[in-house]
């Protein structure tokens, strides 16, 4: 499943505030390509292991938009992704909807 976000931010500090999550949660780098706005982590509770891969694309002025796939053994993957949304919002000053998008397999 994926989600995306506008964010009214310029890339470098939203990029900046993954890394972060990142951190807060304990989250193992699977990927990163800061260049082209890509940073992948997993993260482990209890039995259960999951990945963010995260996507940062410029698209305006100070204006990016944020996807966010989450691929593992989660059960409900809508509510991990908009927690992801939430905890970024914490940091980050916004009002903006969520775009979900199921993936097909």
């Amino acid at each position: 499943m994926t989600g995306n976000r506008v964010y009214l931010q310029p890339r470098g500090y939203i990029l900046d505030t993954i890394h972060d999550l990142k951190e807060m949660q304990k989250g193992k780098g699977t990927f990163s390509d800061i260049g082209n706005g890509k940073i992948s982590y997993s993260v482990r509770l209890y039995y259960n292991k999951w990945e963010y891969r995260f996507t940062v694309s410029e698209i305006g002025v100070n204006r990016c938009n944020v996807e966010i796939v989450v691929d593992g053994d989660v059960r409900d993957k809508e509510d991990v992704i908009l927690r992801q949304f939430a905890l970024l919002d914490s940091m980050l000053i916004t009002n903006t909807k969520i775009e979900l998008v199921k993936q097909k397999k």
